[in-house]
């Protein structure tokens, strides 16, 4: 590119502003920027006694996402190009992405010089300006760029670490400067393979985190793990780390953004793939928990110019609710609670916050993106890349900036080491920030001086901006000065001296630190805790057990088992389970010993079975059940289990566990089989057993008795159980004869005898009559339950052309012509499998007849409701199925009625915008009955209160966060607006199958899937070739088809109440 690219603009003639007062503690302030270009801006609110100035707007910034500020006071801004590429192939082909620096040359607060830093780049987010350059995560690297004449313009660019997968969603941001000098940065559970300058890795993993290296790329750390998309982070004065996550968890069917407190190692209670990380049992929970609010920056206020009320408080930009939040920490119990309130909102639809940062005068700077990101994070996937993105400067009212406020007016060569010390106290956070680096620059040489002004102070935020800044400077001295800030009756300051020595591996430290394991702070004992992990001295393990307390808070518990799992020692570790005075010693060492994977000698680990702390028998369990060399345990452990009268969560874990690791063993079958026949066992330990064995790789010819057992079992629940298992599975003919009779059996529900057939036709490819007709009279009675109908329609569609009986082709050609959006994908797959030219030779279709079955359905689909949802992916199978007639009619026919049915944009924005003017006709009570009515089966799925399923979004707060017209979107066009966690999934496994469905858990072993069926699906990790999200929604289009338009309204009425 041209470094000379530059973009001014005179803002004075271009822009004013105009305040309104609003009533409360907000006013709105509505800008409005003169020039040739008709732009419109948001209405702000913001809290009383602030106001917002513009300060960048297009053309000099257009698509702003996230920024960093130099040491002059330039701008960095990671920019997108407006467009929203969806694979890594287009954004690696496009690089569509840069960095833009903005410069305010004239120092009035606005910005008025843009120049692009960094052009063709993938995916710019986050920054950080260190030691002359700017240090960016742009997937697959991270990145140091530098500007070496000043122009404005990057001219070298390092990679400092990678890689990292991404897809166009938000996935990686970063990095931050942390108080001991590393960089830290997070990354979204699309995978990675963090190797350092220095060969340290991270690992392989998809599961999200957060990760640690030295500015030169070295010592690469998980630091911890969670969610499936942490943000920005940030540091407290005492060197907690914090970050935002978008999808903390899903739990309940409803998504949960939140605010998190991170400890080294620590695991948040949702991990979405396999951690790298040790599992201690003690799963960090969310400090702020949100809805689905999609966190974006996230930032300490350090300055003093907002008043104390404001002072190390934190702001967290919420993109979809389209506000700012204040945040004020309160230590509680080793982590902390918040008080929250909103300081900054906006109704504007195209207002999106994506950063926020504190610039050298106190005052802050919003980004905000503008309206052109649909992939991710978004409510609606509807691109609005018309509305730009703005910058905008929030400053308290009738307050004067103080002057100098970087500093650039002192001459720091020149400074004396004491008056360099004491400007780490100044009030100006760029100022202290300079301070500590010249001082790091100045070396050992200051550290007496530094030790003698710590022993002299009383003030305890100055001692520790010194301590940090000591322990970037790497000598003895400092770690003499570290280990005697130990002792400090500050308990900040004594964390910040532990941390520092954990991170230095000062193993000197290791016996001031043992006093620390039981000192009055939590904080500080985590951080010892921690810090003796660091250390890796065995000697250190007596002192961690002997501090255990099981009624620590979970971030200290986390910390002391995390530092036991860090020093290892198998044999040590082990000899703490024979003393049963403790059984919490016992315990945490059984958890110890399950992540260091090491072999265990069974006669200390079995008598823990019988242990009389229900706890340390849970862990003794699941222990010996992960170990195949403890087999008779083992199976003793399942025996006894399945007769208990009260089962909690982790034994449903560990018979599944036991079932699939055992299955192979005849013994074992045995005791599975006697199980399923046992009158003694109850119904729900049954169907258990039957799912688990749904999970196995292959079943056991002698455990097809299971299915049989199943099958004539007097409880509907444990038939379906074993239908499953012979839908999965090669079966015997006596049981594909015992299914048969279930699938006639007229006393029999529909959904099971519709579940019979499904795996009779999954076995067959055809069907009799009867039970033809028996779907296809489930298909079209309008008030069979919509799930039922589906099923229906997919035993359809799975049967075999050539096997059809004449009249079954033309029922089947009459219901792809009546068929609706819903139903229509499903019915036609049996054209979509090709001509089969190996079938017997009395189920051959000769050309004559091929082609009029070609012509007919091209005459069947014409007028059908639902050819606007074929895929192109299905369209293309058909007329490949019928590729032998190119050329004919028929042939033609077909290509006529594929290619002139795809429905536009256009089209659906028309819809929808006309439904939007009908809304107040519609009826909430009637909407309330007909979502749980079973003909539509919303509850199916969804959740709202307490009734309803948990396989789609929970939405009953939904109208709080959609707007109706989101509403009407994603029940017409569900494609357009699929919700972050509930992604449906597309996984290929080694050995060529594709299995499809949202991701219900994970866990380091095991994928389990939720398919449309709302079946449980148990994918082995080892067995994973890849794994992909899919653009489609597991909720199927078509629902315009079933509704009436009335039903509609009255639907998006019902879930306008739901707040």
């Amino acid at each position: 590119m041209n470094k000379n690219s530059q973009i001014k603009i005179s803002w004075p003639s271009l822009w004013g502003l105009k305040l309104f007062i609003f009533i409360g503690s907000f006013f709105i302030l509505e800008a409005r920027i003169f020039s040739e270009q008709k732009i419109s801006y948001p209405k702000i609110k913001i809290a009383q006694g602030f106001e917002v100035r513009l300060v960048a707007s297009d053309p000099l910034v257009k698509y702003p996402m996230l920024a960093c500020l130099d040491d002059l006071g330039r701008l960095y801004v990671a920019e997108s190009d407006g467009r929203n590429l969806t694979t890594r192939a287009a954004i690696e082909r496009e690089l569509p992405r840069f960095v833009r620096q903005l410069v305010d040359v004239n120092g009035d607060g606005v910005f008025d010089k843009s120049t692009i830093f960094a052009d063709r780049m993938t995916m710019p987010e986050g920054g950080v300006w260190y030691d002359g350059a700017l240090y960016i995560i742009a997937a697959p690297y991270l990145w140091r760029l530098e500007d070496l004449d000043g122009d404005g313009v990057a001219d070298k660019r390092d990679k400092i670490l990678g890689s990292m997968e991404f897809d166009g969603r938000a996935n990686q941001h970063g990095p931050y400067l942390g108080p001991n000098g590393r960089l830290y940065f997070s990354g979204g559970h699309f995978g990675y393979d963090l190797i350092g300058t220095d060969g340290t890795s991270s690992g392989f993993s998809r599961a999200a985190g957060i990760f640690s290296c030295w500015p030169d790329g070295s010592d690469v750390q998980v630091e911890g793990q969670g969610g499936v998309n942490p943000v920005d982070i940030i540091f407290t004065s005492n060197g907690d780390m914090l970050s935002t996550c978008a999808i903390f968890d899903s739990f309940g069917g409803q998504r949960h953004d939140a605010l998190i407190h991170w400890v080294p190692g620590g695991l948040t209670q949702r991990v979405y793939g396999r951690s790298l990380l040790p599992e201690t049992g003690f799963r960090l929970p969310a400090t702020s928990r949100w809805g689905q609010v999609a966190p974006a920056g996230l930032m300490r206020y350090r300055g003093e110019t907002f008043g104390a009320a404001y002072v190390d408080s934190l702001f967290a930009c919420h993109f979809n609710t389209r506000r700012v939040v204040n945040i004020r920490l309160e230590s509680k119990n080793g982590s902390f609670v918040t008080k929250e309130k909103d300081f900054l909102t906006s109704d504007s639809i195209g207002f999106h916050p994506t950063d926020i940062l504190e610039d050298a005068d106190g005052s802050l700077l919003l980004l905000d993106t503008g309206g052109w990101l649909s992939w991710g994070c978004p409510f609606s996937k509807r691109a609005m890349p018309e509305i730009k993105g703005s910058i905008y400067r929030i400053q308290r009212k009738d307050i004067s900036v103080r002057d100098d406020p970087r500093g650039l007016m002192l001459s720091w060569n020149s400074l004396n080491a004491k008056d360099l010390i004491y400007l780490m106290n100044d009030s100006r956070p760029a100022v202290r920030d300079k301070a500590v680096e010249t001082i790091i620059g100045r070396g050992e040489a200051i550290l007496d001086l530094m030790s003698k002004l710590i022993l002299e102070s009383s003030d305890s935020i100055f001692i520790k901006r010194c301590l940090w800044a000591v322990s970037r400077i790497k000598s003895k001295s400092s770690l003499t000065i570290l280990q005697k800030a130990l002792k400090d009756s500050d308990s900040g300051v004594r964390q910040v001296a532990a941390r520092s020595l954990g991170r230095l591996k000062d193993k000197t430290s290791l016996a001031p630190l043992t006093e620390l394991l039981s000192d009055t702070s939590q904080s500080v004992r985590a951080s010892a805790a921690t810090a003796i992990g660091q250390l890796d001295d065995k000697k250190a393990l007596s002192y961690l057990f002997r501090n255990l307390d099981s009624n620590d808070p979970i971030h200290t518990k986390h910390s002391f088992v995390y530092a036991i799992s860090q020093i290892g020692n198998s044999a040590e570790v082990s000899s703490y389970l024979s003393d049963n005075r403790y059984p919490y010693r016992q315990r945490i060492a059984l958890k110890v010993l399950a992540s260091l994977g090491s072999e265990l000698d069974s006669k200390q680990v079995v008598p823990l079975l019988q242990s009389a702390d229900s706890n340390v028998r849970e862990e003794a369990r699941r222990l010996i059940s992960s170990r195949r060399e403890m087999r008779k345990e083992i199976i003793k452990i399942f025996s006894n289990i399945v007769k208990e009268e009260e089962q909690e969560l982790s034994d449903e874990e560990l018979i599944e566990g036991i079932i699939i690791a055992y299955a192979q063993d005849s013994g074992f079958q045995e005791i599975l089989l006697n199980t399923l026949n046992d009158k003694q066992i109850k119904t729900e330990i049954k169907i258990q057993v039957l799912s688990s064995l749904s999970f196995l790789d292959l079943l056991p010819d002698p455990l097809q008795l299971a299915i049989l057992i199943g099958l004539n079992h007097f409880e509907p629940d444990v038939r379906m159980e074993a239908l499953n298992i012979a839908r999965r599975f090669n079966i015997k003919e006596n049981i594909l004869s015992k299914i048969k009779i279930i699938g006639q059996d007229l006393d029999k529900s529909q959904k099971e005898r519709a579940s019979a057939i499904q795996v009779l036709v999954r076995h067959q490819g055809r069907l009799s009559s009867d039970l033809f007709f028996f779907l296809v009279d489930l298909l079209e009675k309008k008030q069979t339950q919509i799930i039922l109908r589906r099923q229906a329609a997919q035993s359809l569609g799975s049967l075999h052309l050539h096997l059809l009986t004449d009249g079954q082709s033309d029922e089947l050609l009459k219901i792809i012509s009546e068929a609706s959006p819903y139903y229509l994908p499903e019915v036609i797959k049996p054209f979509t499998r090709g001509r089969k030219h190996t079938a017997s030779k009395d189920h051959v279709v000769n050309n004559v007849d091929w082609n009029l079955l070609g012509n007919r359905l091209s005459l069947a689909l014409e007028g059908s409701p639902g050819l606007k949802t074929i895929g192109n992916s299905q369209r293309q199978k058909i007329l490949k199925t019928f590729s032998s007639l190119d050329g004919s009619a028929t042939n033609k026919n077909l290509l006529n009625v594929m290619g002139s049915s795809l429905q536009s944009k256009k089209k659906q924005d028309v819809e929808i915008d006309s439904l939007i003017g009908m809304l107040n006709l519609g009826n909430a009570s009637r909407g309330r009955v007909l979502f749980h009515e079973e003909r539509v089966s919303c509850g199916s799925c969804h959740r709202v209160g307490d009734q309803g399923g948990q396989l789609g979004p929970n939405l009953s707060k939904i109208s709080k966060i959609r707007q109706p017209r989101d509403l009407l979107e994603a029940i017409l066009y569900p494609n357009l607006t699929i919700v972050n966690g509930y992604e449906y999934y597309t996984l290929r496994t080694t050995d060529e199958k594709t299995l499809g469905g949202i991701i219900q858990r994970e866990n380091n072993t095991t994928v389990y899937l939720k398919n449309a069926n709302m079946r449980d699906v148990r994918v082995p990790r080892d067995k994973i070739h890849s794994i992909s999200n899919s653009s489609l929604s597991i909720m199927p289009s078509g629902f315009s088809q079933i509704l009436s338009q009335q039903e509609l309204l009255d639907i998006v009425a019902f879930l306008q109440t739901c707040r």
